[in-house]
Formats: structure tokens, sequence, C-alpha cells
């Protein structure tokens, strides 16, 4: 295998990567990153539960109560960029036409960002209207996407426009702001909030939060931002497996993906946490449903966890009916039949193994009916622990095995990224989240590096990997608590039409 000198450790020193987790890393090149072994997609009634509608009320008072305490907060990663968003307008730019660019530009005057957009010509002496009916697609777009205008392109998607309400329009980063709002806000009116950011963009957020906080007065804004380490960042290698190096001989590193995030999780120190993707934003005017799907699924998991904490607290001294209680409320929601792999232990083996399985994070995972969109879903799958409820993207599955492509295709429900966790242990204290990753669960990916081939190493995924040893449970959520702006003219999407226009793409 490849040795580093002594420059290359210097590289890493400055990073906070060990020697020992680089080499590690060279190593899953080496060998190749194993695929996961899925057995059966989740479905209703076989790994996914669903929360009654006349127990939403009573959920939803269990939520107010640990809202209240102050106990909640939100946890959105928000660093990824928006040029995915505008891809079909930048091939536009370049000359490649296509009828989802043709699309956008005809309904531009539609857009959240419109106004901004009407502004920044008229700044510049510039008609719009203009533009629009002679049909000067590249002047608008670069107006739109790059430095002479709006910049959209550099922007994390915290920052575009997203909504609009009679007249003014709303960040990303807004929207979930006010979501927040409803969510975090405790007997003290302190709302909690944490963004993963891309660092040169964070000043730009905390001016956007300052002026709503100003339309706001009586709230107390607790929201804080975080960056990627980097120590988190992977190396890189070419097709050899050696590291890629830069024009000054140092190592390239990249970002290690979403996964990295479980450090950022970490360090927040939370209690009860939903994580939210920045995407997925509903409407103001039509967030009631949302907000109590959310609610009611936050007051699911401290049922949960007060379950999972009476038995923890009372495990070496416990009866029978509490250890059949514990093991009925696994069967029941967590689809675990202790039954057989208790079978032939001693009363103290079955406490013991008990109290380890259970003592672990725990996350309730909102889960839709397939809408086709790209993604991973619920399955079940097999690693060297045993089999488990895990969130499973495509490049963990081989596609070249029939029979895992099609349970994969099997599968019933997506995974909308609508997750509340709870993250503290029976005594109190917050568990370390980074010993409950699956480190076998990494992806390569192929790229280039001037002209070259080379893989990258991409960490498990926040939900994936990051989370697979924590307990694992999925509750089917209302299609209309998913609204998703993955391009650029979903934001053309009308909000209060979001359940309809997805059961039709369904259907």
């Amino acid at each position: 295998m490849y040795r580093f000198g002594f420059s290359e450790t210097e590289d890493l020193k400055k990073r906070g990567i060990s020697e020992e987790k680089a080499y590690e890393q060279l190593g899953i090149f080496e060998k190749g990153a194993p695929y996961a072994e899925i057995t059966r997609a989740a479905t209703v009634g076989d790994g996914i539960n669903i929360i009654p509608e006349e127990k939403i009320p009573y959920y939803i008072e269990i939520f107010k109560a640990a809202r209240l305490n102050g106990r909640i907060t939100k946890f959105v990663p928000a660093s990824g960029a928006a040029t995915r968003m505008f891809s079909d307008l930048i091939k536009e730019f370049n000359g490649e036409t296509n009828e989802n660019a043709r699309r956008t530009m005809e309904n531009i005057r539609e857009f959240p960002f419109y106004k901004d957009l009407e502004n920044l010509f008229l700044f510049h002496n510039m008609d719009i209207d203009t533009a629009i009916d002679s049909r000067h697609w590249k002047t608008i777009i670069e107006r739109l996407l790059y430095e002479k205008g709006l910049n959209y392109t550099d922007k994390p998607k915290a920052l575009i426009k997203f909504t609009q309400y009679n007249g003014y329009s709303r960040t990303a980063l807004e929207e979930h702001v006010y979501e927040g709002i409803s969510l975090t806000c405790d007997k003290d009116n302190t709302v909690r909030i944490h963004f993963t950011f891309t660092e040169k963009y964070i000043s730009k957020a905390r001016e956007i939060i300052s002026d709503v906080r100003e339309f706001l007065p009586g709230k107390v804004f607790n929201i804080d931002f975080s960056v990627q380490k980097p120590s988190t960042d992977t190396i890189a290698v070419y097709e050899d497996n050696t590291p890629v190096k830069g024009s000054n001989n140092e190592i390239i590193f990249r970002p290690g993906g979403h996964g990295a995030l479980i450090e950022n999780l970490n360090d927040i120190g939370g209690d009860i946490v939903f994580i939210k993707n920045i995407d997925n934003i509903v409407h103001e005017d039509h967030r009631i449903v949302s907000d109590d799907q959310n609610k009611a699924l936050c007051g699911y998991l401290i049922e949960i966890e007060e379950k999972v904490r009476e038995f923890l607290n009372n495990s070496q001294n416990c009866g029978q009916d509490l250890i059949e209680e514990i093991k009925f409320m696994a069967r029941k929601q967590l689809y675990t039949d202790f039954d057989l792999i208790l079978e032939g232990k001693s009363e103290v083996e079955k406490r013991d193994y008990l109290y380890k399985f259970f003592n672990r994070p725990i996350r309730v995972c909102g889960m839709i009916k397939n809408t086709g969109e790209p993604g991973g879903g619920p399955f079940f799958a097999k690693n060297s622990k045993g089999e488990s409820l895990q969130i499973i993207e495509s490049s963990q599955v081989n596609m070249d095995d029939p029979a895992q492509k099609e349970v994969f295709l099997s599968s019933t429900h997506f995974n909308p990224v609508n997750i509340v966790c709870s993250l503290k242990d029976h005594a109190l204290y917050n568990f370390d989240l980074r010993n409950y990753v699956d480190k076998d669960s990494y992806f390569i990916s192929k790229k280039t590096y001037n002209g070259r081939n080379i893989k990258a190493l991409e960490l498990p995924g926040l939900w994936n990997g990051a989370m697979s040893d924590w307990i694992t449970v999925l509750v089917e959520m209302p299609l209309e608590t998913f609204c998703p702006a993955k391009t650029v003219n979903d934001l053309l999407k009308p909000e209060r039409f979001c359940k309809e226009i997805i059961q039709a793409e369904i259907e």
C-alpha cells in the first residue's frame, strides 16, 4: 500500500486527519466499498408504522410539553449549492436548448425571485420586460445565475427565494426559521435552530435572520451555524489508488458528503432534534397540516423514548412484566422479535442484551409513498450485527445483482428526510453519535481532476450509514408534508396543490 511521506503527513495534520484514518481510507479504495445487503423493502405493517388519525392530538400534546420545556432543536443541513437546481438554465446559457429552461424563461415573472431580478435590471438601467418580450434568454440567465447578477449558481439553496406571499418573498432559510418557531419555541419564547452552512455565506444568513427577528420582537432566536469540519474531508485517489496531488505536490482532499455532518449534529448537544432538508418547504398558508404531522411524529418518538428509558433505568432488577412490555413494543414498532435472539440465554444475559440493544440514540423517520423522486427508501438490511431497518440509497445497492435490484425497486416508500431524534441516554447524558456509525458504508464515486480520472470517497450518509446503529422507527407521513424543490421549475408549483401534484405523479 502507498506510504505517506513527511510533507504529506503534515498535510494530514493541518486538517486534523490522523495517519490511521488516512490509511483506512486508502484501504477502502483498495478493497472497494461494500454494498448493502437488503433483504426486503419496508412496507406498512412490515417495517412502517401508521399513527392513527384519532391519536394525532394525543401525540401533539406530548410534543407540546417537550417544546415548552426547551427540549427541541431543529437541525437543517443547508450548505449545498443551488447549482443543480439551475442545471437546465446552465445548459441553455451554453447553447444547449431544452424545454425545461424554456418553461422557466416563459414563466420568469411567476418566480419568487423575479422581483429581485427586476430590481437588478433597473439598477443597471436595463429593461427586463424588453429582454423577456425579445426572448433574450441568455441575458436574463446571466443576470440570474452568474456574478453579474444574483449569482444563484454559487449561493446555497438556503439563500434562494423559494416562496412568495402577496408581493413579498422568502428565502428557504427564512421559511425554515418560521417553521422552527412552530416546532421549537419554548415557554421562554426561545427558538432553537442549527444550520450547517457554507462559511462565506454565514454573514449573509445572519443578516436575513436579523431582519426576521425585527418582525418577531417577542422571540429569542438561538440560531447557530457550523461548517463541515476539515477533519471529515477525504482523500481522493487516481485509478491506481495513489493520492491525487495538486500543483505543489500537496494531497487533494474532497468534502466527505453529508455523512460528515454527524460531527456537527454531535457537537450541538441536542436533546430532541428535528432534521429537515433545506429544500423541503411547505407554504406557510398551508403549513398547519404539515406542522401537526411533524408534532405528532415527535410525540410518537417521545412515547417510545419514555418506554425505553423506563426499561433501561430498571433493567437490572425489573420483573418479567417490564421485559415483556419492552419486547412487545420492539415487536410492534421496531419490527424486532427478541424471542429467538434470547432463546437459551440466562436471565442475566437477557437483561444485558436488551440493555445494550436499547441504550442507543433513537430516530423516528417519516416516510412518504413513493413518488418517483431520486433518493433512498426504507429497507430491512443485513450487516455483521444482524438485520435492521435502514434508509438505503440506490448507490449502496449492487444493481448488477438481479435479486438485489428487484428488492430495491419493490420499495413502496421514499425518504423525504423528515426525521426526529432522541440524542440523550436514560441518565440524560448525550450519546457520542460517532460511536453509532457503520464505517463500512462508504460510497466511492468517479470524478475527474485536471483531465485525469480519479476516485472520491464519501462518508456514510447522515441518515444512512451514519445512523446505522441507531434504534430506527419508520412512520408513514401524508403526502402534503413533502413539497421539495429540486429544480427551479418546482418553485412554480402552487404549494397548496402539493398533495394533488404528487398524487398525480404517482398515478
